[in-house]
């Protein structure tokens, strides 16, 4: 039994920490969307406690994985600028095989990226619907959602490589 949760332990803390998440996150949405205000557009009222550790959860699981995402593109980077040919020239010029850093990412990290994606989408969802009447906490979380996507479609968009073909007709 020792053995199992020694070898588990990163598993268990990350599973732990996402389940934090989604249940605080959750809860928020929940709030907001079956609020019916007294008075049009006023938003709900929420705990401080939630709205501090859904602030929290938000900001730390957006750092980490953007973090992780930054390392294994230096990683890669180093990697190919370090071999010969053809990828330490694409490499050079900043140009990465994407499949070089998908295959890095743990089981770890590609479930936090996908756990923030979908409920930072929920999120956005509520806020776009909702508008003044959703939280300042929402709205926050959506912006830093929408910052968070183009600094990815950024790196989506730098490792795409060119087909040979557009090459050859350059």
């Amino acid at each position: 039994m020792g053995d199992f949760f020694r070898n588990q332990l990163f598993n268990i803390i990350a599973a732990v920490f996402l389940a934090l998440f989604v249940i605080v996150w959750g809860n928020v949405l929940f709030q907001v969307w079956v609020f019916v205000p007294e008075i049009p557009g006023t938003p709900p009222r929420l705990n401080g406690a939630v709205v501090c550790a859904a602030g929290a959860l938000s900001t730390s699981l957006s750092s980490l994985t953007a973090s992780a995402l930054g390392f294994t593109m230096a990683e890669v980077r180093r990697e190919e600028q370090s071999g010969s040919g053809k990828a330490a020239s694409q490499a050079q010029v900043g140009v990465f095989e994407a499949g070089g850093i998908t295959t890095k990412l743990s089981g770890r990290v590609i479930a936090a990226l996908m756990v923030y994606l979908v409920v930072g989408l929920l999120v956005l969802g509520v806020w776009l619907v909702k508008g003044t009447a959703s939280t300042d906490l929402i709205g926050a979380f959506s912006l830093s959602l929408l910052g968070w996507i183009i600094g990815a479609a950024g790196v989506v968009f730098q490792t795409e490589k060119p087909s040979p073909q557009a090459s050859e007709a350059g």
